[in-house]
């Protein structure tokens, strides 16, 4: 065998060794590529994921904000309410009727302010929650989320106080007859309140109970996402061991090859 062909066939050999190396080499370069925009595509799935339940909660917890506020607030208001009954029901004993009405209409009328005060101090946010401004195009107060929504119809609690104080003064105490009327205003007052307080306790109940399953799903969104990066690396290495044998593979056909050419 000619030395120059010799020379001529390990020349060309070793170009070709190359030209596998460098093939290697770019598949492994593009399956790089590809497993990072993969990873990279699962890391924006997930951070999209964790800030939809993020924001959800946050937004579900205004709305358990908004019951318990609104919820105290109609207590309080209750308060005033069973003060102005338990006066008017002091005024039928024996015991009182000597006593000034008009001292009764003031001590009434103290506790309707202080249910009006009440109403308008009510607020999230500077939204009124008991009471309606005029200005206030929204007729109802709403909780969003990307799943679902809630809804619940906003109330103007000073009507109930108005509607006592109007009844109270175009009535004569004295009178059994009107003094029951404006009892009976009084009841139907606190049957009202009672009605709007059981709404907001139900709508917070239902938004606590969807703020629970958004908590319940960021904590297993954790859980089954705090390996990522180590289960990323793990892939890496995988990959990067299967691609080296693949070309240690390539360089032994090749490495073969030579030594059959060679001796042929």
């Amino acid at each position: 065998m000619d030395v120059s062909n010799i020379n001529n066939n390990i020349s060309n050999l070793n170009q070709s060794t190359q030209l596998q190396i460098d093939k290697a080499e770019q598949s492994k370069q593009v399956q790089k590529v590809d497993n990072d925009s993969a990873s990279f595509l699962s890391i924006n799935e997930y951070n999209q994921k964790r800030d939809e339940l993020s924001s959800n909660v946050q937004s579900l917890n205004n709305g358990i904000a908004i019951s318990n506020i609104a919820t105290n607030a109609l207590e309080k208001e209750q308060t005033y309410i069973s003060n102005i009954q338990e006066e008017l029901e002091n005024l039928k004993s024996d015991d009182n009727q000597l006593q000034d009405k008009n001292d009764i209409k003031q001590v009434i009328n103290e506790n309707l302010k202080d249910f009006n005060a009440t109403a308008y101090e009510t607020k999230f946010k500077n939204e009124n929650l008991l009471s309606i401004d005029y200005y206030d195009e929204n007729k109802n107060i709403s909780i969003n989320t990307d799943s679902e929504s809630f809804s619940i119809d906003k109330t103007n609690t000073p009507d109930f106080a108005t509607g006592i104080f109007e009844t109270l003064n175009a009535s004569n105490l004295n009178d059994p007859k009107q003094l029951n009327e404006v009892i009976s205003k009084v009841e139907s007052t606190t049957t009202q309140i009672q009605n709007i307080a059981e709404e907001f306790k139900e709508f917070g109940n239902k938004i606590e109970e969807t703020a629970r399953e958004n908590i319940k799903e960021q904590v297993s969104l954790y859980n089954e996402n705090r390996d990522y990066g180590k289960e990323s690396v793990d892939f890496s290495k995988n990959n990067i061991s299967a691609n080296l044998g693949y070309l240690a593979a390539s360089q032994a056909n090749i490495v073969q090859a030579q030594s059959v050419r060679l001796l042929s």
